[in-house]
């Protein structure tokens, strides 16, 4: 049985609103998506870690060490091709990362607050 308890503004909470199941159905899936983001992010973790061997191992035999760590024999010039693949995969984590953040169940009170900004116009 849910206990009623008043915000600031004299409206009930979203526990006294919600039914259980409903918010028990929404910490679920919040859950899910939390844990996969932070699945995703151990990925991202390790794999940078791996590809950034890789890619050094790459960039030093065809360039014979890192004396001249180049693209094309040329020192200075070397193949940034790890920084794309961060670039990308990044942004697409963090993309995952803003949707979990900002993910929250619509409640009344934020019903009711838009009602009365457009009300108000």
């Amino acid at each position: 049985m849910p206990t009623e308890t008043l915000t600031k503004n004299g409206r009930l909470t979203d526990a006294s609103i919600a039914s259980d199941g409903e918010l028990r159905e929404w910490a679920r899936k919040h859950v899910e998506r939390v844990n996969k983001l932070k699945r995703d992010a151990a990925a991202f973790a390790l794999g940078m870690l791996v590809l950034t061997g890789i890619w050094a191992l790459i960039q030093w035999q065809d360039n014979g060490a890192f004396e001249r760590f180049a693209d094309g024999n040329n020192p200075g010039d070397w193949e940034p091709w790890i920084f794309y693949v961060a670039l990308v995969w990044g942004f697409l984590l963090g993309i995952d990362a803003l949707k979990t953040w900002f993910d929250r169940p619509t409640t009344e009170a934020d019903i009711d607050r838009t009602i009365d900004r457009l009300r108000s116009r």
